[in-house]
Order: structure tokens, then C-alpha cells, then sequence
């Protein structure tokens, strides 16, 4: 019997995501492209939030493409507090007309395509996401999301301020920071980081992502100790 599409369309992106995992590493990264996402949520727990709008840019050839964005809010049922609304700017009525979980999350790993992922404080938005997939799209998502939080402060150490957030970065580089916390302006300001970030590893000599994961795991363990992995 011949296997459903849903089951064929599924094994075959979790095919494509092993092969991601293991050549993404020795691509260059002025030349192979990253996706930079963010993700607004309705609080600060990933295995218990769940994620109301997503944003995300790409870059290619260390260039942000302007007509490269996807920008969602999510459909999302039951009451949002007024902390929430006030840190995000979403109404009910702007939930009430989103897009569904699952056509916004589908719609996000197709947008990325075989791109690099990258985030600020990365570790919320990877949980955030492949708790997401998993529950909407009943894929395992594993992928590696590297972090603009310790990429920053490893290649400019004179301007890393204690727990230095995504605002004091674009101060020390001039960034603007208009719109923040909704999601696709947060993923433009962070997009911009990277550009910051990426130009100054190509002239330390840095040339592939592996290279720069390599450096920002190192980095990370003699700074920080042992603490888990970077990405």
C-alpha cells in the first residue's frame, strides 16, 4: 500500500533536516544564507507559552534582502494578560485574525529553507519552536539555532556590558531600535547584529559556520564553564 502523502511530505523533511545537520557546518558563511527569527510569546516559560507571532529575515551574500521577510501573528484561543499585551502590542482581535499554528510554523521552515539558523538569546526562541512543530506539525524539530548573545560579546569583548541585551548591542553599534518586541523588527534589529558579527569573524580569519560554532563553543567554556552547549 502506498504510504500517505502527509507521512511522505514528513519523512521527507526530516530527511532533509539530518542532511542540513550535517553539512550545514562546512558551508561559508558569506556565501550560504541564515534565517534570523524571533519569536513574541505569551511568557517567558517555553514548555508552557506558546508563541503568538513570529518574525524573520534572511541573510545572503552579508546582505539583509528587504523583499526577504516573513512576518505572522499567530491564531491563539484564551485570554491574553495585560502584561502581555502591553510588551507585544497584540489585541485579542489581532489574535482573532491571525493565521493558524500550523500554516505559520510551516510557512517559517519553508521560508528558511537550508538556512543557518540564528537568534538572540537563542535558547528560548529553539524550545519555543520545536515545542511548537511537534505539537502542531508532529515533526521533531532539532535544529541548531546559534546565538547572537555569546557570538557578540566573543568578537567584541570591549563592548560587552553584564548580560548586555539586544537594546544595549544596537547602542554600541548605532542600530536603530525603533519598534522593538514585535517580532519581525526584533529579528531585523538582531539581522543586523549578525551583519556586525559576521564581517568581524571573516576578518579573524573565520570562514565557515562550524568554524564560528567551534569558536563560539570554545569561547563559551572558557568564559562561562561548563553550562551546556552553545547552541
Amino acid at each position: 500500500m502506498p504510504e500517505p502523502e502527509p507521512l511522505r511530505r514528513r519523512a521527507g523533511a526530516q530527511a532533509a533536516m539530518r542532511m542540513k545537520r550535517e553539512t550545514w557546518r562546512d558551508r561559508d558563511f558569506c556565501s550560504h544564507p541564515a534565517v534570523v527569527f524571533d519569536l513574541e510569546a505569551s511568557g517567558l516559560d517555553p514548555r508552557r507559552d506558546r508563541i503568538l507571532s513570529i518574525g524573520a529575515v534572511r541573510i545572503e551574500d552579508l546582505a539583509i534582502p528587504l523583499d526577504r521577510q516573513y512576518e505572522r501573528v499567530v491564531r491563539a484561543p484564551g485570554p491574553l494578560g495585560l502584561v502581555s499585551r502591553l510588551f507585544h502590542g497584540l489585541t485579542r482581535a489581532d489574535l482573532e485574525r491571525g493565521v493558524s499554528p500550523r500554516d505559520a510554523l510551516a510557512g517559517l521552515l519553508d521560508f528558511a529553507g537550508d538556512a543557518v539558523w540564528l537568534a538572540f538569546h537563542a535558547g528560548f526562541d529553539r524550545a519555543l519552536l520545536a515545542r511548537a512543530v511537534k505539537a502542531h506539525l508532529g515533526m521533531r524539530w532539532d535544529g541548531e539555532v546559534m546565538d547572537l548573545a555569546v557570538l557578540a560579546p566573543m568578537l567584541f569583548p570591549e563592548r560587552a556590558g553584564p548580560g548586555a541585551g539586544l537594546d544595549a548591542w544596537a547602542a554600541a553599534f548605532g542600530l536603530a531600535t525603533q519598534a522593538r518586541h514585535a517580532a519581525v523588527a526584533d529579528a531585523m534589529l538582531t539581522a543586523e547584529l549578525a551583519l556586525v558579527v559576521l564581517r568581524c569573524a571573516q576578518r579573524r580569519g573565520l570562514r565557515t559556520w562550524g568554524e564560528l560554532a567551534l569558536a563560539a563553543r570554545d569561547w563559551r567554556a572558557e568564559r562561562m564553564g561548563p553550562g551546556g552547549p552553545v547552541f
